[in-house]
């Protein structure tokens, strides 16, 4: 069975973990029946990772969005002049096949693609997520500090929030580290880094974080912690932290760290 529009368009925001929580799970019951639909998303999968490997994602990105705006435009077009407009019949997907070509021809894809590498960019980009900014408020420091030191902190929680992570990074960097902020800001600056896709810079940050006197902290601390090994290469650096977490069922992140270890292990 052909998939249809909507299917291919559910696909990418599950790839790009922007589907909610309800339709995660739907699709996920779909996917333990519709073999295609599987088959499908560990294609598109697979030339994500080729392109990240390449470098060439962004251009693709770019191409996707074109796409839509040009369809935009002629939707305005077809509607103000009630005239059938004819579409290009090149969309993203078959940018990304094509993409997926000229990648698979190239010596560098052949590499990765054989590299261990693959299962820890698969296990990665299937279980990381930002910390969403509501989740990073609650995190807040309540001990007494600067009024300027908290405006700047909630000036990077927006920028945050807005995806803006380079922004987050210069406007954290600058936050003066006291006893009342170190610990958030090593948290926080680590985590924007990660989600930066800066993991060796993240790493550090994170390993200092691991000493906030908070537990919640901790524990996400060490869950991006152990993330950013796995993307950094580094896998025997995340496989002790990922096995304790996945035996604590205290931790939030167990569940997660189990479906890490079965990738990497």
């Amino acid at each position: 069975m052909k998939l249809t529009e909507d299917q291919y368009e559910i696909i990418e925001a599950y790839l790009a973990n922007e589907l909610s929580a309800t339709d995660r799970a739907s699709l996920e019951r779909d996917l333990q029946t519709n073999t295609e639909l599987r088959e499908e998303i560990d294609r598109q999968r697979d030339i994500r990772l080729g392109l990240r490997a390449l470098g060439i994602e962004r251009a693709l990105e770019q191409a996707k969005m074109q796409y839509k705006t040009t369809s935009a435009q002629a939707d305005l077009v077809s509607a103000s002049t009630n005239q059938t407009i004819v579409r290009p019949l090149i969309n993203w997907r078959y940018l990304a096949v094509a993409a997926s070509i000229m990648v698979v021809l190239g010596v560098g894809y052949y590499t990765y693609w054989q590299s261990t590498n693959r299962q820890a960019d698969i296990a990665y980009a299937e279980t990381f997520a930002p910390d969403p900014t509501n989740e990073l408020v609650k995190d807040f420091p309540t001990g007494k500090f600067s009024y300027a030191a908290q405006t700047q902190f909630l000036k990077a929680l927006r920028s945050y929030e807005a995806g803006k992570y380079d922004e987050v990074i210069e406007q954290l960097k600058t936050l003066p580290a006291d006893k009342q902020t170190i610990y958030y800001k090593n948290y926080f600056l680590g985590l924007s880094y990660l989600a930066n896709k800066q993991s060796a810079e993240a790493i550090p940050l994170l390993s200092k974080a691991l000493t906030a006197p908070s537990t919640k902290l901790r524990q996400k601390a060490e869950w991006f912690l152990a993330l950013a090994y796995v993307k950094n290469g580094q896998k025997e650096r995340a496989l002790p932290m990922l096995k304790r977490i996945s035996t604590d069922k205290t931790h939030p992140f167990h569940s997660l760290a189990q479906q890490v270890l079965q990738k990497i292990s």
